[in-house]
């Protein structure tokens, strides 16, 4: 990698008019990029508009010129704001940076047509496909390299300084990093009001991310219009807000308010006074008078506002006043450029606040509402006209004998060799890691942790064991305790311990983090240690001192949950960055993962590797119930999520999701989200229940609960299973219920209260709704819970009454229909019921409520269905009706239910099926399934 501090670049710095040139050809480019895509001929009526923002792309044309163009090394890191990327995809044009998944580059025309496809559709089932840019940045892009996913604003910036942070831990743990690395963002200055970026700011100069910089694209325009400020009450423009609010968070500011003619025009008037008033200029006003552009308003205004300056100002002619008032900082290169390589030597991260013009260079320029509006076919022809482009070469790139054409292939084929030097660098990576994980012989199915010392352990606490486990291995591999000695199957997780990383928004202690946080948290050596100091340490408190060394794995957040999940979603983004396949286990409490949801879905959209564990959940935290309560359905694509209800389950289901993070088993899976209680319950319940079952005997307990792993690792399993002991009659007294969680508890002490009904409950724990009856598991035909478990909509026959020829039978929708039949033999009337289901759930019904729909037969889910209150798990169970007594009661109304489905059946077709089979005797035994055509329903 390069070294910028050496040399920033191997080509000759160009005059800045040469860097205009280039850059008034991307301006063209983007803006064409988005007209065709608003002019498909292929548009169907009826189809949505296509939009685009090319006054958005326009205030950032010099910002781009100068990162791409003269100061971005092909080690750093790029986040733009959404509306900007077709500018960005149009420098990666002309710097010729586009490539096939494989690393190879586009040729001209491949790159000049996936210039048309801006926002068309890329069938990702198709090999031969053609490429397309998305809408924002995606990993689809050709030009996606080092770059991140902008559609979600607030968000990029703020993954792009939590990756700087993941590669000082990969530095500081001894993996190979490129050397370096810097991290940009340009940010709207609307999206620069995210909380998001607020709320990340003291995090980042805390922990002295110096190669961080954002670059506020400060045009004072939003999406609706003009954005017009109360500047007396915050005293000063926002632009000064904005570095009032950086500057007390730490970070260095700078503010690119003026280009060089303007810096001239302070000089020839001979003192501040005309400085003074642009700067003091209320953003209103300075907007409404760049959409006026008339040199002699600008200047009577000039004057008016300091009459000081009238001589001065008539000399320059209203041409000169325009050009005055436009000469931005952010739209001169020379001024960004010397901004920007200011950012690579300062120990502080960095906000760049550059004034631009929204539509610069365009007729919308400046105009209240440009944000979407689209430039007509005569103004984009005559910007193709101005850059020489032929009509049926619509992005043709510089004549390869010009200036702009030899700096553009000399500059892309520098970035291009670093490019490939980084793509070597993760396979060499990725390679090793993998060499490592043969030589160990492949991970064990579990942890192995001891329960016997724990014998009502919750949840919560087995995760605490795990992670623990975990970072002890770690250190006894490269930390603080090398060659402690491991067993064999701890020594094969050390091949994934030293990636793993653990972290927590400020409830480490309270989600049984404390093993992973004492004396391991990772941070910048600023402190003193003052407990050692005054003798005040106590063991039984983890010690929080922060020192950036290889034993330390823990990340310590405030409370913070967007930070900590956009981390989260930075470190486990790092296998396919740099090929270190980082392993971030977090934990947050459940409910509040809403407040960082968005950066949740972020995280799956772009396909990073993590492990979140929510805990506690739901109201089973019934001590805190009442605002602490809510669990909701997260179904999204990328993500599984999971809730086991025995420690057991929580060690298998870790260790697999361990596992299939290195193996790369874990596609449409990379999220993981484990939901966690702090209620203990009697662990040898789980094994006491399986041995039960009459399927397992003659089995030793090895094998049961190899039998049931397979099972909670595809999504559920039979906890209590009654089938095959007397008196058990699908169709009369079996019922299905199906639980997750905490919850499990209560379903089996419901199935013991329906047992001494002469009812027989089954009880299957869900442990992955995803796998069992959601989109994982639709993508098997939900294989797992129809074929494996055996959950079906078989029809159970039993005789009800004998009827005459002819008569009326009434159908369940109501109808009436005379039967009739070439026979004289008389009917059956038969009662059929199928298995119904009551399912229940410490969450919203959506987690478990469709699985009646998807086997067929009837279903109650018993959810919490209201705000929760304060109290012991028994009298809150209650309050929601999730509590065994409801359990049960739910359970005899849905067989009451189920047994209402009307069967007519002529008793020659039982005979003859009877026949059939050898078995005379089965017309008189009128029960059978409905499997045959005679059957009628």
């Amino acid at each position: 990698m390069a070294d910028p501090k050496k040399k920033a670049n191997p080509a000759q710095i160009p005059d800045v008019e040469l860097l205009n040139r280039i850059a008034r050809r991307a301006l063209y480019y983007s803006t064409q990029m988005i007209h065709l895509a608003n002019n498909r001929p292929d548009v169907q009526k009826g189809d949505p508009k296509v939009g685009g923002h090319p006054a958005a792309c326009a205030s950032t044309t010099h910002l781009m010129a100068a990162l791409h163009l003269l100061v971005r090394e092909p080690q750093d890191y790029f986040a733009i704001k959404p509306h900007a990327s077709p500018m960005d995809h149009s420098y990666s044009h002309l710097l010729g940076l586009f490539s096939h998944k494989d690393g190879q580059p586009f040729n001209e025309e491949e790159a000049k047509k996936v210039m048309h496809r801006l926002r068309a559709f890329m069938d990702p089932h198709d090999p031969d496909h053609e490429p397309a840019f998305q809408s924002y940045h995606a990993v689809w892009d050709p030009d996606s390299f080092n770059y991140f996913p902008s559609g979600s604003v607030g968000i990029p910036p703020v993954v792009s300084a939590y990756t700087a942070l993941a590669y000082r831990f990969a530095e500081k743990h001894d993996f190979a990093v490129p050397k370096n690395a810097h991290f940009w963002s340009i940010i709207g200055d609307s999206e620069f009001r995210e909380g998001s970026l607020a709320e990340c700011m003291p995090d980042i100069a805390e922990r002295e991310l110096g190669n961080v910089t954002w670059i506020v694209d400060y045009n004072r325009q939003n999406l609706d219009g003009t954005r017009i400020i109360n500047e007396e009450g915050i005293r000063g423009t926002d632009a000064d807000r904005i570095e009032k609010m950086a500057v007390a968070n730490g970070w260095n500011v700078i503010q690119l308010r003026h280009g060089r003619k303007r810096e001239s025009f302070f000089t020839k008037t001979g003192n501040d006074v005309l400085q003074k008033l642009i700067e003091g200029l209320a953003d209103f006003e300075l907007q409404a008078l760049l959409l006026k552009r008339d040199g002699k308003v600008i200047r009577t205004r000039f004057i008016e506002l300091a009459p000081s300056l009238r001589n001065k100002l008539l000399r320059f002619t209203d041409a000169e006043m325009v050009e005055f008032l436009e000469d931005l900082g952010g739209h001169d290169i020379d001024v960004i450029t010397e901004a920007l390589r200011s950012c690579r030597t300062s120990k502080k991260p960095t906000l760049i606040v550059a004034h631009t013009i929204k539509g610069w260079g365009l007729q919308c320029q400046a105009m209240t509402g440009n944000h979407s509006m689209l430039a007509d076919p005569e103004e984009i022809d005559a910007m193709r006209k101005a850059e020489k482009v032929a009509e049926n070469d619509l992005f043709q790139l510089f004549s390869a004998s010009s200036e702009e054409a030899k700096y553009c292939k000399q500059r892309g084929q520098y970035l291009r060799k670093g490019i490939d030097a980084q793509r070597e660098l993760k396979q060499k990576n990725a390679a090793k890691a993998k060499q490592q994980l043969e030589q160990s012989g492949g991970f064990p199915t579990q942890f192995g942790v001891n329960l016997k010392l724990a014998p009502w352990a919750n949840t919560q606490w087995m995760w605490g064991q795990l992670a623990a486990k975990l970072i002890r291995i770690a250190n006894a591999v490269t930390g603080s305790s090398k060659n402690e000695t491991l067993t064999d199957d701890e020594k094969k997780w050390a091949v994934a311990a030293p990636y793993v990383v653990t972290m927590a928004p400020d409830v480490g202690t309270s989600t049984n983090l404390n093993p992973s946080m004492d004396g391991k948290i990772f941070g910048p050596d600023w402190t003193v240690d003052f407990e050692a100091r005054y003798e005040v340490k106590d063991k039984r408190r983890p010690d929080l001192v922060p020192l950036e060394k290889e034993a330390n794995r823990h990340l310590r957040f405030e409370i913070e949950e967007g930070n900590a999940m956009s981390c989260a979603g930075a470190f486990g983004k790092m296998l396919d960055h740099i090929g270190v396949p980082f392993l971030p286990l977090m934990t947050i409490y459940d409910f509040f993962i809403k407040r960082a949801l968005d950066q949740f879905f972020y995280n799956v959209y772009w396909q990073s590797g993590f492990i979140l564990v929510g805990t506690p959940s739901g109201v089973t935290l019934s001590p805190e119930g009442a605002q602490h309560s809510w669990k909701s359905d997260l179904q999204i694509p990328n993500g599984i999520t999971w809730e086991p209800t025995f420690s057991l389950e929580m060690d298998w289901i870790i260790a697999d999701a361990v596992r299939r993070h290195f193996t790369g088993e874990n596609t449409n899976r990379e999220g993981v989200l484990i939901r966690a209680v702090t209620r203990g319950i009697e662990q040898k319940t789980m094994l006491d229940r399986l041995k039960r079952q009459l399927r397992f005997q003659g089995m030793s307990d090895e094998e049961v609960l190899e039998h049931t792993r397979q099972d909670v690792l595809q999504g559920g399993y039979w906890l209590v299973n009654y089938e095959g002991h007397e008196g058990y009659a699908p169709g009369d007294n079996v019922v299905h219920i199906f639980a997750m969680g905490a919850l499990g508890v209560e379903a089996v002490q419901a199935s013991d209260k329906l047992l001494e009904q002469g009812i027989y409950a089954n009880v299957i724990l869900v442990t992955s709704p995803d796998l069992l009856i959601g989109t994982l598991g639709r993508e098997t035909g939900y294989q797992h819970l129809k074929q494996n478990l055996g959950v079906n909509a078989n029809l159970h026959l039993n005789r009800a009454t004998t009827i005459p020829v002819g008569a009326i039978n009434v159908n369940g929708n109501g109808s009436q229909h005379r039967l009739e039949l070439s026979t004289r033999a008389d009917l059956l009337s038969l009662r059929g019921s199928r298995i119904p289901v009551v399912a229940v759930c410490d969450g919203e019904p959506g987690l478990l409520d469709n699985i009646g729909s998807i086997v067929g037969v009837p279903q109650d889910t018993l959810a919490v269905r209201k705000h929760s209150k304060s109290g012991r798990p028994v009298d809150v169970y209650q309050y929601h009706h999730i509590d065994p007594a409801s359990i049960a009661e739910t359970a005899v109304a849905m067989l009451e239910q189920a047994a209402s489905e009307e069967i007519v059946v002529s008793r020659s077709a039982l005979n003859e099926v009877a026949e059939t089979e050898g078995e005379a005797s089965a017309a008189e035994d009128y029960s059978a399934e409905e499997e045959s055509p005679p059957t009628r329903h």
